[in-house]
């Protein structure tokens, strides 16, 4: 078993991560800022709590010490990573070589796993086949931006990484639709159920095979899909006019991916497109009743 630090550990992700690794039998550090609510983790046998800035060292420090694994999820994302350049590089990128700079010298330096994203491949609309690792980034916001400096950090250091261009996460929740959807009607998207998105990172440690490569993490071939045959079968579940809904009038970052690798790996394309669909059905029918 591990004994791993999860940044940005309090974040509804990190917590997911958390139970699934502690299921698992590991050992739990969570890292996430002090204003941030750490009342899930009361009870937790074998996880202690770290409250600290990702761009301090000594805190940092003081919560790698004695581990051997470090999931680095702490970012900021978007829409709030749009506001801010400034404060989006500073925390995605700067942050980032901040840990690893304070990892790489420790005596013992953990291995590092990276949360990037398929975000940094951009218009990626005239690609005919699916999006493989080695396509190469062509970021258009300042989000894609700072995952790509990030990774550039990552790729320099000394220290043994997996990086994971992860796709868009979604949930079987009644939720209100996007103002508007992050791509067009007809473009090709694959996204990724967080259920399964956290079996593939609860499945890591230990995967000696996975380190030092780029692995793409999206939902497999069932959800390979329109934009608009999505948002039909999302807008019939929650009763909304499909003229109610908006798309981009370009090409979002959405594309169809090869996930053999990180499949082979990892084995966690466990949520068919149908099957997300019924657990989001019981979902809204559960929040009407």
């Amino acid at each position: 078993m591990s004994d791993i630090l999860i940044t940005g550990g309090a974040g509804s992700f990190g917590r997911m991560l958390a139970g699934m690794l502690r299921e698992k039998g590991h050992t739990l550090r969570i890292f996430d800022l002090p204003s941030c609510n750490y009342d899930h983790y009361k009870g937790w046998e074998n996880t202690s709590l770290h409250r600290g800035d990702i761009l301090d060292p000594a805190s940092l420090k003081s919560a790698l010490s004695g581990a051997d694994l470090v999931y680095h999820l702490a970012a900021i994302l978007p829409p709030a990573s749009e506001l801010n350049r400034e404060r989006t590089f500073r925390i995605n990128v700067d942050g980032t070589r901040v840990l690893l700079d304070t990892c790489a010298a420790m005596a013992s330096p953990p291995d590092i796993i990276f949360t990037s994203s398929v975000h940094v491949y951009g218009d990626t609309s005239a690609s005919v086949k699916p999006i493989g690792p080695e396509d190469p980034p062509n970021p258009d916001d300042w989000y894609a931006e700072s995952k790509v400096a990030a990774e550039e950090v990552l790729f320099s250091t000394p220290l043994n990484f997996i990086n994971l261009r992860i796709s868009g996460v979604v949930i079987p929740a009644f939720l209100d639709p996007p103002e508007p959807w992050a791509f067009q009607e007809n473009q090709r998207i694959e996204l990724i159920c967080l259920k399964d998105l956290s079996h593939a990172m609860a499945a890591l440690p230990g995967k000696s095979e996975a380190f030092g490569q780029t692995l793409i993490l999206a939902g497999g071939k069932t959800w390979q899909v329109t934009g608009k045959e999505y948002v039909m079968r999302w807008a019939r579940i929650m009763d909304i006019p499909m003229a109610e809904m908006h798309f981009l009038d370009h090409p979002g970052w959405f594309n169809w991916y090869d996930t053999a690798e990180s499949q082979r790996l990892l084995n966690y394309q466990n949520t068919s497109l149908d099957d997300f669909f019924h657990e989001l059905d019981q979902a809204v029918q559960e929040a009407l009743a």
